[in-house]
């Protein structure tokens, strides 16, 4: 919020599927291997035997939590590409809330992170050149 962000149009080309994977591995990671070092601590008799639970309680925690992480984390969007209108061909990943399609025109915001959203009333594209004069019901010039 309050951050300055430039802004142009385009015009969706394309557009495929894509798994996208998160960072949230690193928590699941951390919180496993501490559930599986505390309840490892307690198989055994003796302290040596403890240790080596725990400690192998750890490992494990750690393993089944960055898989739990990973599949938590990752989600499906879209790889949009877009022909910018002062030319060139960008590609930017979101998720499709908007259900966009080709052909759409958007608006590319270029901040932190780069989104697209459907534009509307954006300039014309490029090609668009206004004729010379309007004339007659528009009281301009002939």
């Amino acid at each position: 919020m309050g951050r300055a962000a430039s802004i142009s149009y385009g015009t969706i080309i394309g557009m495929r599927p894509v798994e996208v994977q998160g960072n949230g591995a690193g928590i699941g990671t951390a919180a496993g291997a501490v559930a599986g070092g505390v309840a490892g601590s307690f198989i055994g008799g003796d302290w040596r035997s403890n240790a080596l639970a725990g400690l192998g309680g750890a490992l494990v925690g750690g393993l089944a939590g960055n898989a739990i992480g990973r599949g938590v984390s990752s989600t499906t969007a879209v790889e949009f590409f877009i022909r910018e209108d002062h030319g060139g061909d960008i590609s930017v990943v979101q998720t499709n809330e908007e259900q966009l399609q080709p052909n759409e025109r958007v608006v590319i915001s270029r901040g932190d992170r780069t989104r697209i959203s459907r534009a509307a009333g954006g300039p014309p594209p490029v090609s668009y050149a206004p004729p010379a004069s309007y004339g007659g019901a528009y009281g301009g010039v002939k």
